[in-house]
């Protein structure tokens, strides 16, 4: 049951400004966000940047890369320290802004801020670790090493749905091992992504190395990868998306990196704790809103328990609180704009059109704002669009399988790859999941969702190009690496 949205005074993210070459700037245009709890409530405006906009941005973070790639590593980690301790001091402010920009809950939201100052550390220490490697020669005259140096001008570009930690766990390693950036982040994120402008500024970032660009993607897309001296892109968002980035810079030695979404499929064996797994397949497909690419989609549970599990995973959906994103008590906020709320409702009525059986909640009972009911359904077609195609919302679709071999054969049938888990207390069963699922991350008793920054991120399939993120993966793909034969004479 969902809590009327009460009156609130809540903060008013302007992101009216551009932030290149280390100034402020107004763009010609703007753009209007809107409260997606309340739709009818505007929250600020956002710089609609123009082409020319973006070129003075690559401009500028050309200029500044000599001097930043010759920065000592240790400067630069100092850097992020001090971004990370800016970040933590306007904690609240961050929160309170991203959960206007897209209406997380507002616990969440403050989660979300103390992973991005725990980023921003993590990458401080990672930049004063060793940067290449000795290794013997055939030559007894010759020494043999290789080291790490930045590529050059990186483009990021990143979604909505995480406003803070997406942005930093790409910003922070391009940074910080060496790169200047040109950072165009949704535009439904735009509050958020300048307040963290402003906290790299503040920490003493020099001009020219964060270029903040904002307005919409489909207008600037051409400008973003067509720069001469584009060194590399990362995206994360859609695979339509994701496919035009790649092929626009396919005949250019330009390194790429995109994440792309998934279809994550949970799996119950007979032998779970049905309890907690219950308990753990609410919170990956429905915290957040569903709005996470490692969200749960898909649950396929082995039938002497499927009725039980679908009894507790009706009980722990239903005790979900559902409401206004700024009340302390909510768990699940509005979806984060109207067109997405459209989306998700229209995947669920296909659904009932085809005949699925609803096991807990109601989308079709949400009366307000950009609200969706968690849901849980079941007897779907497996060819249905619903579980062939990403929602984005917290829409769940439960299968009843025979065993693991059948449970196996559906979870991988999709072009997604991204995350996957599995419900045993049977080990031997439990490794065979994690080297037979088709996916890059694999939970073993734990939610489909949830990531640590120390440790690779990233898909298989449509899900990634199959780069990784976060840890030791973000120094390798922005760094490139030189062998030097050092021979005395």
């Amino acid at each position: 049951m969902m809590p009327a949205v009460e009156t609130r005074s809540t903060p008013v993210p302007q992101g009216d400004t551009l932030f290149v070459a280390g100034e402020w700037r107004a763009a010609a245009r703007a753009g209007e966000r809107f409260d997606p709890s309340r739709p009818e409530r505007s929250t600020g405006l956002f710089a609609a940047a123009a082409a020319a906009d973006v070129e003075d941005a690559y401009a500028a973070a050309v200029a500044a890369a000599p001097a930043w790639a010759a920065t000592p590593a240790p400067a630069r980690a100092e850097l992020l320290r001090r971004a990370a301790d800016c970040l933590a001091a306007r904690a609240e402010a961050a929160a309170l802004r991203l959960t206007a920009d897209m209406g997380k809950a507002i616990g969440d939201a403050r989660a979300e801020v103390r992973r991005g100052a725990a980023i921003l550390r993590y990458f401080a220490g990672e930049l004063e670790q060793p940067i290449g490697e000795t290794y013997a020669s055939a030559d007894p005259a010759t020494a043999l090493s290789t080291f790490e140096q930045p590529l050059g001008v990186a483009c990021v570009i990143t979604p909505w749905n995480f406003p803070v930690a997406i942005p930093l766990w790409k910003l922070a390693p391009a940074i910080g091992f060496g790169n200047t950036v040109v950072w165009k982040p949704a535009e439904a994120a735009s509050g958020s992504a300048v307040l963290l402008a402003e906290v790299l500024a503040d920490a003493g970032l020099p001009a020219g190395v964060l270029n903040l660009i904002t307005g919409h993607g489909s207008e600037l897309s051409a400008a973003l990868t067509g720069a001469e001296r584009l060194a590399a892109i990362t995206f994360t968002g859609s695979g339509t998306v994701g496919t035009r980035l790649r092929q626009a810079v396919a005949d250019r030695n330009v390194k790429v990196q995109l994440e792309l979404g998934g279809k994550n499929p949970a799996i119950v064996l007979a032998d779970a704790d049905l309890a907690d797994a219950a308990l753990q397949v609410t919170r990956g497909a429905m915290l957040a809103t569903g709005q996470r690419c490692t969200a749960t989609s898909r649950v396929y549970v082995e039938r002497p328990v499927a009725d039980e599990f679908a009894r507790l995973l009706a009980d722990q959906v239903g005790r979900l609180v559902v409401g206004d994103p700024f009340d302390e008590a909510t768990q699940v906020g509005p979806l984060a704009s109207a067109e997405q709320a459209a989306t998700v409702a229209e995947y669920f009525a296909l659904a009932r059109a085809e005949g699925a059986r609803v096991i807990a909640g109601d989308l079709a009972a949400t009366a307000e704002g950009c609200f969706a009911v968690p849901t849980v359904i079941a007897d779907v077609a497996p060819d249905s669009r619903v579980v062939r195609e990403e929602v984005f919302g917290p829409l769940l679709v439960l299968f009843v399988v025979d065993d693991l071999e059948d449970a196996l054969g559906a979870a991988n049938e999709t072009d997604f790859g991204l995350s996957s888990a599995i419900f045993t207390r049977d080990l031997g069963k439990a490794m065979r999941f994690v080297r037979e699922t088709q996916t890059g991350l694999v939970h073993v008793n734990r939610e489909t969702a949830g990531v640590e920054p120390h440790v690779p991120f990233g898909g298989v399939k449509g899900s990634s190009s199959l780069s990784r993120e976060q840890g030791k993966a973000a120094r390798q793909f922005f760094t490139t690496t030189k062998t030097v034969y050092l021979r005395s004479t």
